[in-house]
């Protein structure tokens, strides 16, 4: 697409539905909508947005008021929203991603908002070639020998791989794959992967990777040698239940929760820098073993 194609391209006006959704979202959050912002934000003509306003009013009459002076609707003291997911998460998700401009205000509901930022950590970039191939191979089935810089061997090498799936520890991305050369599935940083020199079919089959296809919990508690107000605060901050967190994953994703929890670090931290543990280390021993020793997942190396 043409750089001015992509200057002006205008999205689609959103339905109805969507519109009083937006109603709904800036009485909760701003406390006030009126007819400007929904013809500012969906383009539309002020009948419409009369139109929606008091649709709106029809399904949820006791949710606002209309301030004659101010010429606005202000949310009552009733209000109740109608949206499932109006809740503090998703209004903080969506100032995150306007922040880090990660999704377009074209299509978010947040109105006002306050001073805001988010720390950005490094990306890892991504040959746009490379995961073409990747993809492809997943897609068709194919074995793909890559040039793979692992940070425990001094050299990158060549090494034959069967890749079935991706995933992401939220910093970076890796691919999912037979390795040939260690006759296990292991994961490999796609960043870390020089370059593709050629294809084969595979005969791997991605049913077989057992940590990839099950599940387990890794549950977290508030530290014993907190004091008891310590122990209710972490409960509060990870949304507790009955003193634990359960948080499922995938078998070969559990390392990485973990790590990103600090939970993998001994001797562990004093309380204070780390309160939580691991209600179930004996049941992850093993997994956090693999994670260890794995050359691909370098957990000790970024």
């Amino acid at each position: 697409m043409s750089t001015a194609a992509v200057e002006t391209f205008q999205p689609a006006r959103w339905g109805p539905e969507r519109r009083l959704e937006f109603i709904d979202f800036r009485l909760l959050w701003d406390g006030t909508i009126n007819r400007r912002e929904l013809i500012e934000f969906f383009g539309i003509s002020a009948q419409q947005a009369s139109s929606d306003l008091a649709r709106y009013a029809q399904q949820a009459p006791e949710n606002l008021l209309y301030d004659k002076k101010a010429k606005t609707y202000r949310a009552s003291s009733m209000f109740k929203s109608l949206l499932a997911h109006s809740d503090a998460q998703h209004y903080l998700n969506q100032l995150e991603a306007l922040t880090t401009g990660a999704v377009p205000g074209s299509s978010l509901f947040v109105g006002w908002r306050p001073s805001c930022d988010v720390i950005r950590y490094p990306l890892r970039p991504v040959d746009t070639g490379t995961l073409m191939r990747l993809l492809w191979a997943i897609r068709d089935g194919e074995d793909l020998l890559v040039l793979y810089q692992s940070m425990r061997r001094p050299a990158a090498t060549l090494r034959w791989i069967a890749p079935h799936a991706l995933g992401s520890d939220s910093l970076r991305w890796h691919v999912r794959a037979w390795c040939h050369e260690r006759r296990e599935f292991r994961d490999f940083v796609l960043s870390r992967i020089q370059r593709v020199e050629s294809t084969r079919p595979s005969t791997i089959d991605p049913a077989q990777d057992a940590n990839w296809h099950s599940r387990i919990d890794v549950v977290i508690r508030p530290r014993s040698e907190l004091s008891v107000d310590q122990q209710r605060a972490i409960e509060a901050d990870y949304g507790m239940k009955g003193g634990r967190l359960s948080l499922n994953c995938r078998k070969a994703l559990a390392f990485y929760v973990i790590r990103q929890l600090q939970l993998d670090r001994t001797p562990a931290p004093p309380a204070p820098e780390q309160p939580l543990e691991l209600e179930n280390r004996a049941k992850l021993t093993a997994l956090l073993a693999v994670g260890r020793k794995s050359p691909e997942k370098d957990s000790q190396t970024n």
